[in-house]
């Protein structure tokens, strides 16, 4: 998201610019590399955790099919936010800045050759220059930078020529015209970022102050002449504004600095400040650096628009379910092509399938997952596929298409009945079962209880923690849209807006009314805000009651809760 990497971008500029404020102390002569890796840093990083989310970004996979008592809900929320509604605004500000700038720089750069026609060959002390009639003293140019110097140095004396043609063959040697062209470079390109252009106002100091501070050590018996000469050029009408410029007549909010910096002769800081501020330093880069990323918009895909989903079963995140609406038609399909020599056989068997539907709820393509023991049954659920006809899926109130699972079962008459008959008696076991289990915990509940003094007909209270309760009818929610905008509403802002998702496990006490009477987190997301926001969510359920033998009865039950960005 544009928005989202465009703050958290500004705040590694600031952070890097407190550290280069910190470094610069302690590397006199070397502070232009402090701004140059301060503005580089500020680029490369944030570009570099962008690159990283969209390219190492798992793949999206279905909700862990964990062993529960109710059916997973998983809820898929747009990642729409405050923040991501301005990306397009901010996308069109940052391409006509950028025009404008580097239209300001083009038109600075036809004035520049303007002015530099005028200017003549010649020599000072042996050394080529250029004379020009106030431009200067100053570097100019990229490929072969030339030192340009005003008519008045022609008669400044001797020692002050030799201070101002040291001054500009230090900027030469340090090639200062082409790093501030490279830093002009990333304002054009990062216009918006305000830690950029002070870390390019720092830059240009520092030019400056490493260049006087060379000088020095050349001439170091100069000093006060040397900063008479900063006073007269720095009231001068003699400053060449540019990208490709190094100056020694630089700006007048700067002379101040330079001078004070000239007249100090002392060390700046002790090794012990220095030992702080340079702790300072690695402290503020290192917590930039771990700052956690913003996941861009090309970290998220959209299945339908970036790849096609249809030539393999793959997740397909959906809030309503498909269903299919010809079951007669599909049953003679069924029957039509059922393989008699199976059928007059007695043999059957179930094939699972994967159905993928389109958003008018149209079978595309058809797979099986898991076969029925015969080829033949296969091939046949296979040709029934396509007969189908599905209501489509919705993800939030728009439809959408999906792989899906169905169970295709060829079957006789006889073999049927057995079935069912089979069923029928495994039901009833399992009833039994339950109803064998809710006795035997009911009677050491009121053993403990009694133990405890309490009246052995006092009924246990189950709603004060997760505990086994007896149903034959498990309970279901019914009220899935108030749902899905309850959570919707609940999900922790900064987490959607960092594409950041996961699963709650929840137990839910559900009273014999269906309402929700108290909810606990049973496994965490891994993230304390979206386990708060499932709890919060909880009470808007409505669930059918439990029923326990066509009886209403409280139960606890478990309930994974997702939450995930498209």
């Amino acid at each position: 998201m544009t928005a989202a990497w465009m703050l958290w971008s500004i705040g590694a500029g600031l952070l890097f610019l407190v550290a280069g404020l910190a470094l610069e102390r302690l590397l006199d002569g070397r502070r232009r590399w402090v701004w140059m890796a301060a503005g580089a840093g500020t680029v490369i990083l944030p570009a570099a955790r962008l690159l990283a989310g969209a390219l190492g970004s798992p793949a999206t996979s279905p909700p862990p099919t964990a062993p529960v008592m109710l059916e997973p809900l998983a809820v898929t929320v747009a990642g729409d936010s405050a923040l991501h509604s301005l990306d397009g605004v901010l996308q069109l500000g940052w391409a006509g800045l950028s025009g404008v700038l580097l239209i300001t720089a083009l038109i600075g750069a036809s004035r520049f050759v303007r002015r530099r026609a005028s200017w003549r060959e010649g020599t000072l002390l042996g050394r080529s220059v250029l004379w020009s009639r106030d431009a200067g003293p100053a570097v100019v140019g990229l490929a072969g930078s030339r030192i340009v110097l005003p008519e008045w140095v022609r008669g400044a004396g001797r020692k002050r020529q030799e201070l101002v043609l040291a001054h500009e063959e230090e900027h030469q040697r340090a090639r200062d015209a082409q790093l501030r062209f490279l830093a002009a470079a990333l304002l054009v390109a990062f216009p918006w970022n305000p830690a950029l252009w002070l870390q390019y106002h720092r830059l240009g100091l520092a030019l400056e102050l490493d260049c006087d501070s060379r000088v020095m050590r050349r001439w170091p018996d100069r000093r006060a002449l040397y900063g008479d000469l900063l006073l007269r050029v720095g009231t001068a009408r003699g400053i060449l504004p540019g990208v490709a410029v190094a100056a020694l007549a630089e700006q007048p909010s700067l002379l101040e600095r330079r001078l004070r910096a000239l007249l100090n002769k002392a060390p700046q800081v002790r090794l012990a400040q220095g030992a702080m501020l340079l702790f300072g330093a690695i402290m503020v880069v290192g917590l930039a650096v771990l700052l956690p990323g913003i996941t861009g918009e090309g970290a998220r895909m959209e299945p339908e628009a970036e790849m096609d989903i249809s030539a393999e079963p793959v997740f397909t995140p959906y809030t309503v379910m498909p269903d299919y609406v010809n079951a007669t038609e599909v049953m003679v399909a069924l029957q039509r092509e059922y393989p008699p020599l199976l059928r007059d056989a007695g043999i059957g068997g179930t094939a699972i399938v994967w159905f993928f539907i389109d958003e008018t709820g149209t079978v595309r393509n058809q797979v099986i997952q898991e076969s029925s023991g015969h080829a033949a049954l296969d091939e046949a659920a296979l040709r029934v596929a396509p007969v189908f006809r599905f209501t489509p899926a919705l993800n939030r109130d728009r439809a959408v298409p999906v792989w899906v699972q169905l169970p295709i079962t060829f079957t006789t008459e006889s073999e049927a009945e057995s079935a069912d008959a089979e069923a029928a008696r495994r039901a009833a076991a399992e009833r039994m079962a339950v109803v064998e289990e809710a006795r035997r915990l009911v009677a050491e509940r009121a053993a403990a209880a009694a133990e405890a003094g309490e009246a052995g007909g006092t009924e246990v209270d189950i709603s004060a923690a997760p505990v086994f309760t007896p149903y034959t009818v498990k309970p279901d929610y019914v009220n899935g849209a108030e749902v899905m905008r309850a959570l919707e509403r609940e999900y922790p802002p900064l987490l959607r807006d960092a594409g950041i998702g996961g699963t709650t496990l929840v137990w839910f006490f559900i009273d014999e009314t269906g309402v929700v009477q108290g909810q606990e987190v049973q496994t965490s997301s891994g993230h304390e805000a979206l386990d708060q926001a499932a709890l919060r969510v909880a009470p808007v359920f409505r669930f059918t009651p439990a029923l326990n033998q066509d009886k209403p009865v409280p139960v606890w039950v478990q309930l994974p809760i997702t939450f995930t960005t498209r």
